[in-house]
């Protein structure tokens, strides 16, 4: 069904209409057999208060404004042997009965020495397969009481109870099946609980939820039967829900409800959480939460509250691209306008119409291409809209990939929400939006069609056999510049050779840009065209570091009779391992504070691994991360030992910013800007390159710059 103005029944009293109606012509009769919607009983000034809940899209109903009865009515739960609600009615410190007139009927009980002494009941529910209402007292235990004789009802504490009766809970409800009770305990940290109601035993099947922000109190709880548990936590009408069942369960904001200090729930558990009629979806990718099995958005359609001049009432979410706009050529998306179009680092202006007022738009933008709405790519967040046309400015962040992409916008009395759950009125829509970049420069180093050459004697402090060839990188490196800023960064690369038997890590520091500077949740990398998912950005540095391999040896393949790839006569492999980096900043930097190419690249010892008496023999241990190997003058990142500096061969002088290099300046490791021939295994840099001692001679790089142009062929690897 599509209208443009929903009809009066069309919100939250259209679900609960025929319990309305029985109960004002069959007083005090029981329900319809299991009932769909939830129980929910809450305390306003001393009288208890049932409402109606639709967990499905949290919207309620008020069933009563007065139970007929003061302080309180807890414990509750639905009895699926004669369709009553039972509970404890703290006005005549006994339990209540209640059918579809929403009074409560206090009953005479007995109750055996313990029961006299347990005082009021706050944790209550009604086994499947018994008919026995149970109630929980921390420190008193679990107690029964016998539904079967209308006229004798006794109370009784069920043996030995009282030892387990150490957690803190606030209800519970029976699984649909099998026979025992659950709850999520309250607190920070919340725990699932299974309790066995033979002997009031808990076993914690462990925390499912946490919360930074305060405790929880979770007074309503209820299941489905697929034994889904649902809990409403008091102070915001929160639901949440979880499968007990899975391995591991995890909870999902499900839907929005009541909010109360005094919250108790019931539920039939054998029934279906229905959606109920008048509900409307998103229509994004399912990606992004549109079905409900997927907790896709949902709003029931209020006649008062909506975006634009259509809205849709439908059985599911349709995703795109087979969505219900286009399938009947009438598109309810018609309250968001965007005349200015999406640019990366600009501002865009949104025009939202909403009918009826007092609503707040809560929007997001899938900036990075993820395919989720995350919690920081929300950019409109409890927006107090007008009735009528409003105008809003966004900001399109400089990170965001260009590029078609979604976005999704939801209208509701709700000022706090997610892109995800049910909302008990508004409308949600869902637009495919194109993100654009236009006046970037972008800088190739050297250029878009080369690679410099990285090459690294590992055997770092002592000068070793200065071949040259342990490790040889050939490195790409990307600026995206507008106004003078960098925006990202970008790295491509491939192993070219390693004639090293120990393992080594390899890694790119920026110097001067802080790490918190970078956009670490929207970093993109991959090895060998495979998708990457851990972050490569190191931990433990005030500087931007980015690790490509913890050890270049898994990426080595060599060819049959090869100790080494690519030193070596005969070993001319042609497979080179490739990486390749897209690194966006949080904000655009300074091109001046940008350290210039080829930024600094370097390797480090693979942690856990040996690396030659001479490097353990510095630090007292295998070195790790605390050895590392940059280019000359090239200041090391905050992991290295500064022990090797005078080191053995090492004639570093932190002073006057002399790195990486011995008396006769001679380095460890060398850039050449050329697809460059490496030496072979066991042969000298400077033997295969005369030219280079001149070169490393001279501290200001002047004589023989061009020292790798003039190769003694017979000494260097050659394809």
């Amino acid at each position: 069904m599509r209208i443009s103005k929903p009809t009066p029944f069309s919100c939250r009293s259209a679900l609960f209409l025929p319990l309305l109606l029985s109960a004002s012509v069959n007083a005090s009769a029981p329900f319809d057999a299991c009932p769909t919607e939830a129980f929910v009983i809450q305390k306003q000034s001393n009288i208890p208060k049932s409402y109606g809940v639709n967990l499905a899209t949290g919207s309620y109903i008020i069933l009563s404004d007065d139970m007929g009865t003061g302080n309180g009515y807890n414990g509750v739960g639905f009895n699926y042997h004669d369709n009553y609600l039972y509970g404890w009615d703290y006005a005549s410190g006994s339990l209540g009965r209640t059918g579809n007139d929403y009074q409560i009927t206090a009953l005479t009980i007995s109750k055996d020495s313990a029961s006299a002494t347990a005082g009021n009941f706050f944790v209550g529910d009604i086994a499947i397969d018994e008919n026995v209402w149970y109630g929980y007292r921390k420190g008193k235990g679990l107690f029964k009481i016998p539904l079967d004789d209308p006229d004798s009802y006794s109370m009784t504490v069920v043996p030995g109870s009282i030892n387990y009766a150490t957690y803190n809970i606030t209800d519970f409800a029976f699984h649909p099946t099998d026979g025992y009770m659950y709850s999520i305990s309250n607190g920070a940290s919340g725990k699932l609980l299974r309790i066995d109601p033979a002997t009031g035993e808990a076993s914690n099947l462990g925390t499912v939820i946490t919360s930074s922000s305060g405790n929880f109190t979770f007074g309503a709880q209820f299941f489905d039967p697929d034994g889904n548990l649902y809990v409403s936590n008091n102070s915001n009408g929160y639901i949440y829900k979880l499968n007990v069942n899975a391995s591991s369960p995890s909870p999902v904001l499900f839907a929005y409800g009541p909010a109360s200090s005094s919250n108790d729930g019931a539920r039939c558990a054998l029934a279906e959480v229905v959606l109920g009629d008048d509900v409307d979806f998103g229509d994004a990718p399912d990606s992004y939460g549109t079905l409900l099995d997927s907790n896709g958005a949902r709003h029931t359609i209020s006649e008062n509250l909506y975006l634009g001049a259509l809205v849709d009432n439908e059985s599911n979410g349709y995703p795109s691209p087979l969505s219900d706009d286009s399938s009947d050529n009438s598109d309810d998306d018609d309250g968001v306008s965007m005349p200015t179009g999406f640019e990366l680092g600009e501002s865009a202006i949104l025009l939202i119409t909403a009918t009826g007022g007092d609503g707040y738009l809560n929007a997001w933008f899938d900036w990075d291409k993820d395919g989720n709405f995350s919690a920081e790519e929300q950019v409109i967040s409890g927006e107090s809209l007008n009735d009528g046309q409003n105008t809003l400015s966004i900001d399109v962040p400089s990170w965001a990939k260009a590029g078609s992409t979604w976005a999704r916008f939801r209208l509701s009395t709700q000022q706090v929400i997610n892109p995800t759950g049910g909302v008990g009125d508004g409308e949600v829509e869902d637009y495919a939006v194109t993100l654009t970049e236009t006046g970037v420069t972008i800088n190739y180093y050297p250029s878009s069609s080369t690679y410099t050459t990285l090459a690294y004697e590992d055997l770092y402090p002592d000068q070793g056999d200065f071949d040259m060839n342990d490790v040889v990188i050939q490195l790409r490196l990307i600026e995206y510049v507008k106004n003078n800023q960098v925006r990202r960064i970008g790295f491509e690369a491939q192993l070219a050779a390693m004639g090293a038997a120990y393992h080594n890590g390899f890694a790119v520091h920026l110097p001067g840009v802080e790490r918190s500077k970078v956009k670490e949740s929207v970093i993109s990398w991959s090895i060998d065209g495979v998708e990457q998912t851990s972050s490569p950005l190191e931990t433990g540095q005030s500087n931007a570091v980015f690790v490509f391999t913890q050890d270049l040896q898994q990426y080595v393949t060599l060819e049959q009779g090869c100790q080494y790839l690519r030193t070596e006569t005969g070993c001319e492999t042609a497979y080179r391992t490739t990486w390749s980096f897209e690194i966006p900043f949080e904000s655009p930097v300074d091109e001046n504070l940008v350290p210039a190419f080829p930024y600094d690249p370097f390797i480090f010892a693979t942690p856990n691994t040996d690396h030659g008496l001479a490097a353990k023999n510095v630090v007292g241990a295998n070195p790790g991360r605390q050895l590392e190997i940059h280019l000359k003058n090239q200041e090391p990142t905050d992991k290295f030992s500064t022990n090797y500096f005078g080191a053995r061969d090492d004639a570093s002088n932190p002073g006057a910013s002399q790195y990486f290099q011995d008396e006769n300046g001679m380095a460890w490791a060398i850039e050449i800007p050329v697809t460059w021939k490496h030496p072979k295994e066991k042969v000298r840099l400077d033997d295969a390159y005369s030219d280079f001692v001149d070169f490393a001679a001279d501290s200001s790089g002047s004589t023989k710059p061009t020292w790798y142009e003039n190769a003694n062929q017979s000494l260097t690897f050659n394809d």
